[in-house]
């Protein structure tokens, strides 16, 4: 493995002195999401976010999600899409610290009991992004199908 360059250091040790703040705004933004979408029991989308996909599936599909509004929904989304993998796949969330690596230095979800191979993983943020830019029409569900599909194969 190679040695971190002074700036890779840096961002690390922000990234490790964030993680736990990270983690904690799930619930809030989570549950905000689902109280501001009018959805039954906000508090319980990080217990079940399963419940809550093809509500915010069937909300999102045709949404036109303007630049402006963008890294708030992307958020949101990326917490959820991260949130139902670990539940479905038996995994957690952490930072993955593997220099040179697909998501270096950013926080990811993986470790999962569900898929074959140990040190599979996927930055959630990444998936929502991808999906955002979809046209109209999209499918938050088959998306994130898809990626438990491709981790079940990894």
């Amino acid at each position: 493995m190679r040695e971190l360059t002074e700036h890779e250091q840096g961002e690390r040790a922000r990234r490790r002195a964030g993680i736990d703040s990270f983690l904690a705004q799930r619930m809030p933004v989570l549950s905000d999401f689902a109280q501001r979408l009018e959805l039954r029991d906000p508090p319980m989308i990080v217990a079940n976010p399963d419940r809550f996909l093809p509500s915010i599936d069937a909300y999102m599909k045709d949404q036109i999600v303007t630049p402006e509004d963008r890294v708030w929904i992307l958020t949101r989304l990326g917490y959820l899409i991260g949130e139902v993998l670990v539940r479905r796949l038996s995994g957690s969330w952490f930072l993955n610290e593997i220099p040179d690596s697909r998501y270096f230095l950013r926080y990811v979800v993986g470790r999962f009991a569900g898929a074959p191979n140990p040190a599979a993983m996927v930055d959630p943020f990444q998936v929502a992004d991808v999906y955002l830019s979809r046209p109209p029409g999209r499918s938050l569900s088959a998306i994130v199908s898809q990626v438990e599909d491709e981790l079940r194969r990894s």
